[in-house]
């Protein structure tokens, strides 16, 4: 038995096959992509939970402001009532 090793035979192996190899490599691209998008959809979820956790802030906020508002309002409407009278 003898190999067949060869560098032509290695040479027309690949050029026999080259549809394998580009078929393999975009497997391999396409995987790593995926892994890609993995890791920014992690980093997006991130800024959203942030983002929300402001959200919530800002409107507690903005509630208290306007139940103040109301107050103000209520008390100008009892001094607008006392000075007509």
């Amino acid at each position: 038995m003898t190999s067949d090793i060869t560098p032509l035979g290695i040479l027309d192996f690949l050029r026999s096959s080259w549809f394998l190899i580009a078929f393999v490599g975009g497997c391999i691209y396409w995987v790593a992509r995926q892994d890609a998008s993995v890791a920014e959809l992690e980093r997006v979820d991130n800024r959203i939970t942030v983002l929300e956790n402001r959200t919530t802030i800002l409107e507690t906020g903005i509630g208290q402001i306007q139940i103040k508002i109301d107050d103000i309002k209520e008390d100008l409407n009892l001094i607008k009532g006392a000075v007509i009278k």
